[in-house]
C-alpha cells in the first residue's frame, strides 16, 4: 500500500496506490471510485478487498477521497458530486503517470459507478473498460448516461429496484449492500461480486 497526493496545488486528492503483485502479460490498471458521503464509510473495506483482489490478479489499483472529503484537501463545504468528475479525471492521470500506460478500467460503486460513468464519456480514449457497480442513476437519466460509454461496460445490480442502463450488459447478484448502515451486514464483504469483478476483468 502506498500512500500518496495527486491532483493539483489547488484541488489535491489523497490516494492509495496498489502495485500488481504478480506480472500479467501486459500492464493493466484500474481506479476504484467510491460512494458519497456516509456511503464511503461503510463501503470502505469492500473496496480495499477489491483493490487487493485486483493487485493479486495483476492489475496496478488506485483508490482515492474526492475533494473535500477524506485525507484530500478542501473542507467539507467545498466537496460537490458534480466537480467530482473532475477527481475521477486527475485519479486517471495520476496512475497514468505511476504506471506509463494510457488505457485505465474504472470501476466505481453507487454515486462513484455515475461518476465513473461520465468520467469514461470524456476520456474514451484512456478507459478500456467500465464496471458500474449499483450505480445511483434517475430513470429519467439512464439514457444519457448509457450513450457513449465504452464498448466493454458492465452493470453489476445487488438492489432492487434497481434503474437498468439501455444497451449495457447488466448482471443482477444477491449480495449483501456494505453501503447500508445495518448492524446485520456491517463489515460484510461482498466476496461474489468481488471475484465476478475480477472474472469479467480478466
Amino acid at each position: 500500500m502506498n500512500p500518496l497526493y495527486l491532483g493539483t496545488h489547488d484541488r489535491r486528492l489523497f490516494a492509495v496506490y496498489e502495485p500488481a503483485a504478480v506480472k500479467d502479460r501486459r500492464t493493466r490498471m484500474a481506479v476504484l471510485c467510491y460512494p458519497w458521503g456516509a456511503e464511503y464509510v461503510y463501503a470502505h473495506r469492500s473496496m480495499r478487498q477489491l483493490a487487493l483482489k485486483l493487485s493479486e490478479c495483476g492489475f496496478h489499483t488506485l483508490r482515492f477521497d474526492y475533494f473535500g472529503t477524506g485525507d484530500s484537501g478542501g473542507k467539507d463545504s467545498q466537496a460537490n458530486p458534480a466537480t467530482a468528475e473532475a477527481d475521477v479525471e486527475s485519479a486517471i492521470e495520476g496512475i497514468q503517470d505511476i504506471v506509463g500506460v494510457a488505457r485505465v478500467v474504472l470501476i466505481g460503486l453507487r454515486l462513484g459507478a455515475t461518476l465513473a460513468a461520465r468520467a469514461a464519456k470524456r476520456r474514451q480514449e484512456n478507459v478500456e473498460a467500465l464496471v458500474l457497480w449499483d450505480p445511483v442513476v434517475r430513470p429519467e437519466e439512464a439514457a444519457e448516461i448509457a450513450e457513449g460509454l465504452p464498448a466493454r461496460s458492465l452493470v453489476l445490480l445487488t438492489e432492487t429496484p434497481a434503474v437498468e442502463l439501455p444497451g449495457v450488459t447488466a448482471e443482477s447478484m444477491s449480495a449483501p449492500c456494505p453501503w447500508i448502515e445495518d448492524a446485520t451486514i456491517s463489515g460484510v464483504v461482498p466476496l461474489r461480486v468481488i471475484q465476478r469483478i475480477t472474472e469479467w476483468l480478466a
